[in-house]
């Protein structure tokens, strides 16, 4: 069953087996137990390992038990990370026939401090309305020409109704009361001033909600539902606005709390208007401090390639903002830089810049190249300049992060001094003194310049609910010159993704055809003479659902294009044309069709080309070609006839 309808949750959610091990857990449960959603998934430890709570779990005392969702069960926890807290669980069945369960938290330490405080404050406001009501009784019964009297009882609801207006007034939340009809009633607090910028008595409460005209006839039937208690108010009171639109921007949290006459009706609501600006915005803090801890990580341990994906993102960016100068700006060339810099970008996790690159290629997608230079390519161009400015800064701010190679436009190499003097022992009367340098000082390992790509994979695999094994290599150990195939290597974040995103089946697609529930992407990488020229090839290889040729040609049909005269194998090559996809939608992982039309520019910049090779529901391998960059002719010597 697919697991991804969680991974947007904000309450930690787990699914368990009999036995209790952790099969399956969201973010916000890796964070309550300190841990990595992949070590979790990985290591599946015993939930009672990582939570224990201050009573037993009655679900668990028999667990084979729980098919639908149990109730509520409310209990402080600690974690063996420290963390303390409370919380409700419940149980229910996840997938009898594998029984798993599904176990879901919700946080209510904090929640459970704010009620607290607001029902103590609601509570000294009902004893306050009940001394009115038995003040208004008394003097009923002395009403009988009892001036003096009227006169004191007068004054002393008088002072009751001071007491309660300097009650409301020294509160920071906005209260206010509205009837069973949605009328405001003349009981607020001053602080409705601010949080909902105006005086809430006389109003409709629709009105002073701000709520849109056409949901106005869907809020009056959610009150009318929830004063007669359709259902119990618990249940109903979510079911409200839950926010307020602030002019200012502040971020108003709304919240509602039933007024009950003596037998137990209904009479009306409390609104309360909290503003939760600041734990808002602690919230996005805390989510940017992640993603920055994820990049920085993500440097230290692929600091080469790091190195290198800032190399290649100025040189990029330099393309960008010179195609805006030319007088017949390419559109082809702007999405191929665009979505290949995004790709790096997120693939360490620099968020802030792929967003903005994303927000680029949408409005390149609404800008007419063939029309004068309309709103839309003015708006891309400042789009385009905020890119660059942010990676400059982004640059300045991880400085530290980086090291020295982001002062020197050369790569660094480390070595050993026990390497240099092996070295020139073994050369220095040797003719091949150039070409051994090279190969003992110049040229890598061509895996270290892309395995950083398996974290890329793996993630995505994961937002997607699919089962990746981590990429495998077959002749990782050639060395190579990096430096010139910097672009190739860049834009080669597009073979992972597509073949995550495209190629991989979900698990149980994958079983239901005989495969492994886990799919596999190998890369293999041979170095093979040419006409006495030393040629590289890659090979990307993934064990997928492969290309459909007739999904291409109903594609290519839709775009006006004939394609009855060439075969399978030819058609499948036109996931190569620029902008062409099989997706109908665009979405962050692709539909924009530039990526491997990135990847084939970057062979034939290197004098090479690229094509697919794909067997439906087998798999399909991309196959990338070129001559060795700065590599002399390998002379062979010839036989006499």
């Amino acid at each position: 069953m697919n697991t991804k309808i969680f991974d947007s949750l904000l309450e930690p959610t787990f699914i368990i087996g009999e036995n209790l091990k952790v099969i399956y857990c969201n973010e916000p449960a890796a964070l309550l137990i300190d841990q990595s959603v992949r070590k979790m998934i990985r290591t599946a430890p015993l939930l009672t390992d990582l939570i224990e709570f201050s009573e037993p779990l009655v679900a668990l005392q028999d667990l084979s038990s729980v098919s639908d969702a149990t109730a509520y069960q409310e209990l402080k926890f600690s974690t063996s990370s420290g963390k303390t807290g409370k919380v409700q669980v419940t149980f229910q069945s996840w997938d009898p026939e594998a029984r798993q369960w599904l176990i879901y938290l919700r946080d209510v330490t904090l929640e459970e401090t704010l009620q607290s405080k607001y029902r103590a404050e609601l509570n000294q406001k009902e004893d306050v309305i009940k001394d009115l009501q038995t003040a208004r009784d008394e003097l009923k019964n002395y009403s009988e020409n009892l001036e003096i009297m009227v006169a004191d009882r007068t004054k002393e609801i008088s002072e009751l109704n001071d007491t309660m207006r300097a009650l409301l007034d020294s509160l920071s939340q906005g209260y206010f009361l509205f009837d069973s009809e949605g009328q405001c009633l003349p009981v607020y607090s001053k602080a409705c001033a601010e949080t909902l910028e105006s005086i809430p008595a006389g109003k409709p409460v629709w009105e002073l909600l701000k709520i849109p005209d056409s949901k106005v006839d869907g809020f009056q039937k959610w009150l009318k539902a929830t004063v007669t208690e359709m259902l119990p108010f618990p249940d109903m009171a979510p079911l409200g606005p839950q926010t307020y639109p602030h002019s200012k921007g502040l971020t108003i949290q709304m919240e509602y709390f039933p007024v009950r006459s003596p037998s137990g009706e209904i009479q009306a609501l409390v609104g309360v208007a909290t503003d939760i600006t600041a734990l808002v915005q602690a919230q996005k803090e805390a989510l940017h401090e992640r993603s920055q801890s994820k990049m920085i990580l993500n440097v230290v341990r692929n600091r080469t390639a790091a190195a290198m994906l800032v190399s290649e993102s100025r040189q990029m960016l330099a393309e960008l903002l010179a195609e805006f100068d030319k007088s017949q700006p390419s559109k082809e060339v702007i999405f191929r830089l665009l979505h290949t810099l995004k790709g790096g970008m997120a693939s360490f996790d620099v968020q802030s810049i792929a967003e903005l690159c994303h927000q680029a290629e949408n409005q390149l997608a609404d800008w007419n190249p063939e029309a004068e230079r309309p709103l839309e390519f003015e708006n891309l161009h400042g789009i385009c300049t905020q890119i660059a400015d942010t990676f400059h800064e982004f640059l300045d701010q991880n400085k530290v992060v980086f090291g020295r190679s982001l002062d020197s436009k050369s790569r660094w190499v480390e070595m050993t001094v026990e390497q240099i003097q092996s070295f020139a022992f073994r050369n220095r009367l040797s003719g091949e003194l150039l070409r051994a340098y090279a190969d003992e000082f110049l040229s890598e390992p061509v895996q270290k310049y892309l395995e950083h790509y398996d974290g890329v994979a793996a993630t995505l695999a994961e937002q997607e609910g699919k089962k990746l094994l981590p990429l495998s290599w077959v002749g990782g150990d050639l060395r190579v010159t990096p430096e010139p195939l910097q672009t190739l290597f860049g834009s080669l974040v597009h073979a992972y993704r597509n073949a995550v995103d495209h190629g991989l089946e979900p698990e149980a697609d994958r079983l239901a055809a005989g495969k492994p529930g886990s799919g596999c992407i190998q890369t293999r990488f041979r170095r093979e003479i040419r006409d006495d020229y030393p040629w590289l090839i890659i090979e990307i290889e993934d064990d997928g659902r492969g290309i459909n040729p007739a999904r291409i040609r109903q594609k290519l049909s839709e775009k006006g294009l004939a394609s009855m005269e060439e075969t399978d194998q030819q058609v499948i090559q036109h996931v190569f044309d620029s902008q062409f996809s099989t997706r109908n939608a665009v979405s962050e992982t692709s539909g924009r069709g530039v990526g491997m039309d990135a990847i084939l520019n970057s062979a034939l910049d290197l004098g090479g080309t690229a094509r697919v090779e794909s067997r439906l529901n087998l798999g399909t391998v991309l196959i990338i070609e070129f001559p060795e960059p700065g590599a002399r002719p390998v002379l062979t010597p010839k036989i006499a006839s």
